[in-house]
């Protein structure tokens, strides 16, 4: 039962608290409150008990998210139990509150009945000398089919009222919600149950409202902080993401200093999760990308809707997956309209004078000179900004380029391109994808048949894109053959693979499928999406249809540069005694997109020549090429119509000596063998040797896995002088 603290109580206990802080006493040297029931999922109600080891104790506690403190309305003795029970029928609260928005087209619109509601009961026990306990957060889940409710993870944020709906200084309200920065973050406590109830983590931490236009829709995203000033837990030190390795490292990701839960941007009223689709979909090319999981978040116990949780591009970001020094990683955001505005996230204002001045390079010389692009290759990893150009026009992403632009390097020691230094940390620029959501046939963004090539190479006028400084870097690095050529083919390997329709399909299948259920409860909380299943099946037309469109966009617009067509090009082999790479993939079950590495058709456009390379296994040696005339393992073919092309090995009849970590064969052990680790470790491509155990198996232990990745790492840094490890 609740009963208000009597003012007698108040008036000592304060007494004793001053007396305390008079002599030092450690507010946590109280005992803590125990809770007879851990926070997670009930399916019938029940009575709560709290209790303490100190009998002389007062336990205080509080149901409205606030931290138990004396005298505060809202505050209560704990006598007796609490009954802890499914809350839905109780009056919505802050559901109703109406000062959250101001975009007219995403006006607040009062819930549609009742809303889902938790349990959130805050504890604290306060001695007789007044010292303090830490404060105890357990949030209930209570329905009969609460096992079954949500099949995803549910997050309940929980915290003082005030700090979200202050007209002051509440962050969700009174356009208080565009305001940024440190000033604007607030005290909060974070459980994340899996969806069976499993609580992962539970800590304080602090929070923000995210995101850009968005803050101002009604249902809003966040930032949450790990920091010591909040909890000694200072990392969410969880697996978060299960599955995520580090895009430099190899290595599993399982603990964050920030975290996302994005209310899916302009897509809120869509699909809601078509940034993490397409992110998701070239998560494996050489281009940053925030992880993405879908969850539910209660607010001081209200449902508060399907929220994405994301990584955030920060120093924080790129240390976990370059393990890198975080002091000397620049960040630019990028967006503007007529100029160009370069907002420094990470980094300083020369990190941001220096892009300028690369671009000024780009300017004033001709980048058809070979010596001009041989520079700027130093400047600029080209394969990541090629995948990441042909993402984004894929995507049709029309809030993009003049938006949404997302830089960043590590800065070498002295300042200049380190050639040997394992990837990522070689001091040139790279590009991360951010904020698709207008891509993939948004209503109001590009459509299947958008010309987003020539969007995005082309000066012009359109909605926050085709600005001049936008498309220069990419414009003027198309009148390169040899960019312009690798361009070409990537993207035709893209579309043979990572963007084949079945595989779309598949993924939109999955992520449409982890939230369906919870979309009727969405729409009842925000009245927001009119016909989810009809948005899904735009969403795989786009998949169905895009392939045909980008590929006839890639014959208009380079039509002048000798394009004339497409070819079909089957490949086939013995896929037990090697394969065969095509550009940039390989033709091998482990590769997004291919699932039959033995025979395989690529269509590739007439006028550029692929590059073709048979890639014996171990025991094997290349033979012969059928299909074509050639004596060599690798050959440039020029596309033609019903092309067939066999790769024939045989067994090796010589065994070649190996330097063990020369991984490409090229007798030196360098960055470029530590990428081709990465990469077969992350079942990007294989290990082009006929015994890679012999030459990727650095501490002989017959695996090849993220520890080789670090041995490596580590040598090619120096820290260790020999191989085997």
């Amino acid at each position: 039962m609740k009963k208000m603290v009597s003012r007698v109580v108040v008036y000592t206990i304060f007494q004793l608290i001053a007396i305390g802080c008079f002599f030092n006493i450690a507010i946590a040297a109280q005992s803590e409150v125990v809770f007879s029931h851990k926070g997670g999922f009930y399916s019938q109600p029940f009575d709560l008990h709290l209790h303490t080891n100190d009998s002389n104790a007062v336990i205080l506690y509080t149901t409205d998210g606030s931290e138990p403190v004396l005298g505060n309305q809202g505050t209560y003795e704990y006598s007796g139990s609490i009954q802890v029970r499914d809350r839905t029928s109780e009056p919505n609260v802050l559901s109703m509150i109406s000062n959250i928005w101001s975009d007219m087209w995403h006006p607040w619109i009062e819930p549609d009945g009742e809303v889902f509601k938790c349990t959130t009961i805050r504890a604290v026990s306060v001695g007789q000398d007044g010292s303090m306990s830490n404060v105890i957060t357990h949030s209930y889940f209570v329905n009969p089919n609460m096992s079954q409710r949500y099949q995803l993870p549910v997050i309940s944020i929980t915290g003082n009222r005030d700090s979200f709906f202050d007209a002051e200084t509440g962050i969700y309200v009174n356009e208080n919600y565009e305001n940024r920065g440190e000033e604007w973050e607030r005290s909060i406590h974070l459980e994340f149950f899996e969806e069976d109830g499993t609580l992962g983590f539970s800590q304080n931490a602090g929070i923000r409202i995210h995101g850009g236009w968005s803050r101002k829709y009604p249902q809003k995203s966040f930032r949450l902080y790990a920091r010591r000033e909040y909890d000694e837990k200072h990392w969410f030190d969880y697996d978060v993401f299960p599955g995520l390795k580090g895009k430099g490292t190899g290595e599993d990701i399982t603990r964050f200093k920030r975290l996302l839960l994005r209310a899916s941007g302009n897509d809120i009223q869509f699909s809601m999760f078509r940034d993490g689709l397409m992110q998701g979909m070239v998560s494996h090319m050489r281009v940053d990308t925030q992880a993405f999981r879908p969850s539910v978040v209660f607010l001081n116990g209200e449902f508060w809707g399907i929220y994405n949780i994301r990584e955030r591009y920060d120093n924080r970001y790129f240390q976990t997956h370059y393990d890198l020094d975080r002091d000397r990683v620049a960040v630019l955001d990028i967006s503007g309209g007529r100029t160009e505005i370069i907002d420094i996230d990470e980094g300083t204002e020369q990190d941001a004078q220096d892009y300028r001045d690369f671009k000024n390079y780009l300017g004033q010389n001709d980048i058809r000179q070979q010596s001009t692009y041989d520079y700027v290759k130093t400047k600029m990893d080209i394969d990541n900004f090629i995948d990441y150009q042909i993402s984004q026009i894929y995507f049709a992403n029309t809030d993009w380029p003049a938006n949404n632009v997302v830089v960043w390097r590590y800065n070498t020691r002295n300042g200049s391109y380190d050639k040997d230094a394992p990837y990522g940390l070689d001091g040139r620029w790279r590009w991360a994808i951010k904020d698709t959501d207008f891509g993939f046939g948004l209503s109001y963004g590009g459509q299947v048949d958008h010309d987003t090539l020539r969007y995005a190479s082309t000066d012009g006028t359109g909605f926050s894109a085709n600005r001049p400084w936008a498309v220069f870097i990419f414009k003027t690095l198309l009148q390169n053959d040899e960019f312009r050529t690798e361009f070409i083919n990537r993207y035709a390997d893209h579309l043979n693979t990572a963007f084949i329709p079945d595989r779309v399909n598949n993924m939109i299948n999955e992520m449409s499928g982890n939230i369906a259920h919870i979309i009727p409860e969405q729409v009842r909380r925000w009245n927001r999406i009119e016909d989810w299943d009809e948005e899904i099946e735009i969403l795989k037309h786009f998949a169905n249809n895009r392939p045909a469109y980008v590929r006839q966009h890639i014959i208009n617009n380079f039509r002048n540069n000798g394009i004339t067509g497409t070819s079909s090009i089957n490949f086939s082999t013995d896929n037990s005694k090697g394969f065969i790479r095509v550009n940039s993939i390989d033709i091998i079950e482990n590769t997004p997109g291919i699932t039959n590495s033995s025979e395989w058709t690529g269509i590739y456009f007439n006028g550029v020549p692929v590059t073709i390379t048979a890639v014996a296994k171990e025991g094997y040696e290349f033979e012969r090429w059928e299909g074509i005339v050639s004596e060599s393992d690798t050959v440039t073919v020029n596309p033609q119509n019903n092309m067939n092309i066999r790769a024939v090995f045989k067994e090796s009849s010589t065994k070649i000596p190996v330097m063990i970590g020369d991984l490409n064969g090229d007798n030196r052990i360098d960055s470029t063998d530590y990428v081709l680790l990465r990469r077969y470790v992350l079942g990007i491509s294989n290990i082009p040797s006929e015994d890679k155990y012999a030459v990727a198996d650095l501490n002989l232990d017959g695996r090849i896995d993220s520890t080789d990745c670090v041995i490596l790492r580590r040598y090619l840094l120096e820290i260790i002088d020999s191989l085997p490890y």
